[in-house]
């Protein structure tokens, strides 16, 4: 009996700028690149609303997101730029959990990489997480890659 073959053929990888998430995009492209997969690099914004911002702190949330913005796709760029295959950045507002699983879904993609920087336990439990999120609602394989300390 022969055993099938993965094929990675489109892989989405979650990016805010952080350390834990350029790691994340490294490790997607080291994936990827054997067999050229198309890397969609994404960043969610999520809503300042839904972080209890004031209209005055909404306005400079805003311009923070426009500057990380700015900061993931030099990212994309700069880590990219010996990457075999395609890529694309992609910008997108709301909850980041169901943002992420819904730009997989539009992008085809049969992985997704997103790095995860721990708060604790605790913390993690209370508030949830970005990767805990995303692992138990996907309908594909996470790879939630933890930097080396």
């Amino acid at each position: 009996m022969t055993q099938p073959t993965a094929r990675l053929a489109a892989i989405l990888v979650a990016v805010d700028h952080s350390p834990e998430s350029l790691y994340a995009l490294d490790l997607a492209a080291a994936i990827g690149s054997p067999q050229q997969a198309t890397l969609t690099v994404v960043h969610v914004r999520p809503h300042a609303t839904a972080l209890g911002l004031a209209p005055a702190g909404a306005v400079e949330y805003a311009q923070a997101e426009d500057e990380i913005d700015a900061l993931v796709a030099a990212d994309a760029a700069a880590h990219l730029a010996e990457y075999p295959g395609t890529w694309s950045v992609a910008i997108r507002s709301g909850h980041v959990g169901h943002e992420l699983l819904a730009a997989a879904g539009e992008a085809g993609a049969d992985l997704i990489v997103l790095g995860h920087r721990s708060h604790g336990t605790v913390h993690d439990a209370i508030l949830g997480s970005v990767a805990s999120s995303t692992v138990h609602h996907a309908t594909l394989s996470v790879l939630v890659a933890v930097p080396p300390r």
